[in-house]
C-alpha cells in the first residue's frame, strides 16, 4: 500500500500532539521545589519549576498549635456490613472505601506529606492510646468503632483530640454513629458532644453559592468544593473557622478547637474533588489557631525568589506552597521557620 506525503505529514503531526500531551500529563516528566528559611523578621522563599505554572504562598503564624505531619486515614472494615443502614439513616452516598483511601494517600503524597498510613479499627485503638500532637486522622467513613468512640465525653476519641491530635471528618454527619461487631449504633447527642450545640446541617441545603473569604485561605488554598451536606454552622462556637464556600450559614470546611486539637469538618458526599480540597487543607498545616501572615500568589517559570515580613510573629510560622491551582500538582508545608 503507498502512503502519499501529507498522509505521512498527517500521521506525523498527530503523534506529536499526541506525545505533547503524555509529556504535559503525565507525572514525574516536571520538576518542582520549595524552599523557605527565616531572614531576621522576613521569611525568605524559593519556588521552582521546570514548566509555567501559577503558585500560591500561604504564611501563617500556628500558635501553640502542632500541625499534623503524619496522617492515618481510617479504612473500615465493616464499611459494607451496616452501609445499607447507614444510607437510609442519614443519606451517606456511599464509596469505595478503599479506593477513597487509597485516593487520599496519593493526594497527600503530591502535596509533601510523605508520612500517611491507612489503618483499621485495631491500628486506630493503637493510636488513640499515643499522643495526639502531630498526628492527624481522617475518616471517610460514616462512623467510627466503639474501641475509640461510642457516643461518650469520657471515649479515648476526646482525650487524643484534647492532648492536641486533629481529626478529618469527610462524607457524613461527624459523630453520628459507631459500630459494635454486631450493629450500627446511632448517638444521639453527638453534636453537642464534639461541638456544645447542634450544629450540624439536617439536610436539604447542598450547593453552596457564597465564597468565605476566610482571611484569603479560600482563594490561597485553591478550594474549590462547593458543597455542604453534613457541613457545620459555626456561628457561636468559640474559635472557629470557616473557610471555603457558604450557603445558609453552613460552610464547605468548618475547622473548630477541641482542648490541644481540632476538629475540621468538609460537608459534601465524598468524591475526588472532595479528597483533592480536604488533602489541600490538610498538608498546608491550617488550622482555626492559623493567624495568616501573608499570601503571595503568581506564576513561576524556573525559579521565584521572594519574602514575606513576619515581624511580630513567632516561632511556629508555617510556609504553604502549592503549584497547579485549582488541580495542585505540587505542594510542601516548611514548618517553624
Amino acid at each position: 500500500m503507498k502512503i502519499d506525503k501529507p498522509t505521512v505529514i498527517a500521521i506525523v503531526l498527530c503523534l506529536a500532539v499526541v506525545f505533547g500531551e503524555f509529556i504535559a500529563y503525565s507525572p514525574g516528566m516536571h520538576t518542582y521545589s520549595a524552599e523557605a528559611e527565616r531572614n531576621g523578621d522576613s521569611v525568605d522563599f524559593q519556588i521552582t519549576s521546570s514548566v509555567s505554572s501559577v503558585y500560591s504562598a500561604v504564611a501563617f503564624d500556628n500558635g501553640g498549635y502542632a500541625a499534623p505531619l503524619t496522617i492515618y486515614i481510617y479504612k473500615d472494615e465493616s464499611y459494607y456490613e451496616f452501609m445499607d443502614e447507614a444510607v437510609d439513616s442519614a443519606g451517606i452516598s456511599p464509596v469505595d472505601i478503599g479506593h477513597a483511601a487509597d485516593q487520599m494517600v496519593l493526594l497527600l503524597g503530591s502535596k509533601g506529606i510523605m508520612d500517611s498510613h491507612i489503618c483499621d479499627s485495631s491500628e486506630l485503638a493503637e493510636l488513640m492510646a499515643e499522643d495526639g500532637r502531630s498526628k492527624g486522622l481522617v475518616v471517610l467513613s460514616y462512623a467510627l468503632p466503639e474501641s475509640i468512640y461510642s457516643g461518650n465525653a469520657a471515649d479515648p476519641l476526646f482525650r487524643w483530640l484534647s492532648e492536641g491530635g486533629s481529626l478529618y471528618w469527610l462524607g457524613g454527619p461527624i459523630g453520628r454513629f459507631y459500630t459494635t461487631d454486631e450493629e450500627l449504633v446511632v448517638v444521639d447527642d453527638n453534636q453537642e458532644l464534639f461541638f456544645g450545640k447542634k450544629c450540624i446541617n439536617p439536610g436539604g441545603t447542598d450547593i453552596a453559592f457564597s465564597v468565605i473569604d476566610g482571611d484569603g485561605l479560600t482563594d490561597g488554598l485553591y478550594l474549590k468544593w462547593n458543597r455542604v451536606a453534613f457541613a457545620l454552622n459555626t456561628d457561636g462556637i468559640p474559635g472557629a473557622k470557616a473557610i471555603g464556600f457558604s450557603q445558609d450559614g453552613y460552610s464547605s470546611v468548618s475547622m473548630v478547637p477541641y482542648g490541644g486539637g481540632m476538629v475540621c469538618v468538609f460537608g459534601g458526599a465524598c468524591n475526588r474533588n472532595l479528597y483533592d480540597d480536604a488533602t489541600q487543607v490538610i498538608a498546608s498545616g491550617v488550622s482555626c489557631y492559623s493567624e495568616v501572615i501573608e499570601i503571595k500568589t503568581g506564576t513561576v517559570n524556573r525559579t521565584v525568589h521572594d519574602s514575606i515580613d513576619t515581624q511580630g510573629y513567632g516561632g511556629n510560622i508555617v510556609l504553604y506552597v502549592s503549584i497547579g491551582g485549582y488541580y495542585t500538582i505540587y505542594g510542601r508545608a516548611i514548618h517553624e521557620i
